[in-house]
């Protein structure tokens, strides 16, 4: 299985991600050996000002291509960027977007909080050339505390990505639930790795992949890791069917919070 990868910081010294060449090439090996054949350098674009230093991003990338070729890494390298939330991104730039295809960006919220403006303008102004996909949604305070609020994002016309260090524990019980809980009910476009180092968020998809294949089948993992990153990279249409709890919003939240205090998490 060749599995492709859309979210991964491998671009040294730019944020906190890779810290050296050293470290991205032993990532990109790692990757490699673990059945990635694809993977995107999506380095934090935090603000207009580091949009503005995308000739330093596209540099930083034009070395790594040259470093892999040397080594004969058997790994296709492509270029976007994680953008964290802001109400005038400039989609004209080449890394704003998968591979510069104009239609598909990876974008990040604040972790604590979504801002206000995304309900009222943000989705309704660029869903009309640009679809969004929503970086890690299980990590948001607010889809912790209610996962029905993921159902708001991909209503609107946004694709989720997964991590797979959620599913595999990485960031805590709670996390892991919530990614196990979204995938349940077919909200996720895609799981990829947010790789950021070599030991404690590696370049690796099998691990999770498998853990998708035994849970929801390998049609259904085939669309996670292959398919539908495919299709997102090349600009192609992308569909999900989410399934919707038959209760009522507050019964939902509240057999989420049941969930948790499954698997010992107090809410």
């Amino acid at each position: 299985m060749s599995f492709i990868d859309l979210h991964a910081h491998l671009l040294p010294h730019w944020d906190d991600g890779s810290d050296s060449w050293k470290t991205t090439m032993e990532m990109l090996r790692q990757g490699a050996a673990d059945g990635i054949s694809q993977v995107v350098c999506t380095p934090h674009v935090m603000s207009k000002k580091d949009l503005d230093e995308e000739s330093t991003i596209i540099k930083l990338y034009n070395e790594l291509l040259q470093r892999a070729a040397a080594e004969h890494l058997d790994i296709r390298l492509h270029l976007g960027a994680e953008l964290f939330i802001q109400p005038d991104i400039d989609f004209s730039r080449r890394i704003a977007t998968y591979g510069g295809n104009r239609r598909y960006f990876l974008v990040e919220f604040p972790m604590n909080l979504i801002p206000d403006f995304v309900a009222k303008t943000f989705f309704d102004c660029l869903l009309e050339e640009h679809i969004p996909v929503v970086a890690h949604p299980e990590r948001y305070a607010r889809i912790l505390a209610d996962s029905s609020k993921a159902f708001d994002f991909v209503e609107r016309g946004a694709l989720l990505q997964i991590n797979a260090g959620s599913l595999l524990g990485t960031f805590g019980q709670n996390v892991r639930a919530t990614a196990i809980t979204l995938l349940d009910h077919q909200l996720a476009a895609v799981v990829s790795s947010d790789a950021h180092d070599v030991k404690m968020r590696p370049l690796k998809l099998k691990a999770a992949f498998q853990f998708v294949c035994d849970r929801w089948g390998s049609e259904q993992a085939q669309r996670l890791f292959v398919d539908n990153p495919r299709r997102i990279l090349a600009g192609e249409e992308v569909t999900v069917e989410p399934i919707r709890p038959a209760e009522g919003p507050q019964d939902a939240t509240e057999k989420f919070k049941s969930l948790l205090r499954k698997v010992g998490i107090k809410k």
